[in-house]
């Protein structure tokens, strides 16, 4: 699989579903956004409560957030950092999320629809991999379908204004994860 699932679940606060190996997933090889705008700033920035960690999000001044926390792994613990771009649809808003690994940034970036509800909870719906993978099959998008035993990688190749289009068409709406959400709390703001 191309990325520890545990560690997009862990830093993505963003992301937070796909807790095991096994899972699917569905990536982009570009942001959303070829120019970040502090979309939302004031509402993703602060410390976030993921599972029983803390994850904090701040924006740099060039409009990416960064995204940090840490992994208890072999008895120490490892800090994982991820920057994450916000992107305004015409209909939803996301998020595409990298991150770090020994160093080195992940050349792909995964993607999520969120917002925020009136008490400044955060609610993100993670891609739905066979929807995303019937759109490829049926040429509705570009991509590729990796399968293996227990999971699927698929990486959509589509330019990000394709995609976003996509994405927002009112026909497309079992591409996310409606009926299983994932609620983020905020536990200090910056």
């Amino acid at each position: 699989m191309k990325a520890n699932l545990t560690l997009y679940a862990t830093t993505g606060a963003i992301a937070l579903a796909l807790f095991v190996i096994g899972c699917s997933s569905v990536t982009i090889e570009q942001p959303l956004s070829a120019h970040p705008t502090p979309v939302d700033k004031d509402k993703f920035e602060g410390t976030w409560l993921v599972e029983k960690s803390a994850v904090d999000v701040k924006f740099a001044s060039n409009g990416v957030a960064r995204i940090a926390g840490t992994e208890w792994e072999e008895d120490h613990f490892r800090l994982v950092q991820g920057e994450m771009i916000v992107t305004e649809g015409k209909e939803n808003k996301y998020i595409s999320i990298r991150f770090e690994e020994d160093g080195v940034w992940t050349n792909w970036y995964y993607f999520i629809q969120y917002k925020f509800t009136d008490s400044g909870d955060l609610v993100l719906w993670l891609p739905n991999a066979d929807a995303f993978e019937t759109a490829i099959k049926t040429n509705a998008l570009q991509g590729l379908v990796t399968k293996e035993q227990y999971s699927k990688s698929i990486n959509v190749t589509n330019a990000p204004a394709a995609l976003l289009d996509f994405m927002d068409d009112p026909e497309g709406r079992d591409l996310f994860g409606y009926r299983e959400p994932i609620v983020l709390r905020r536990i200090a703001a910056p």
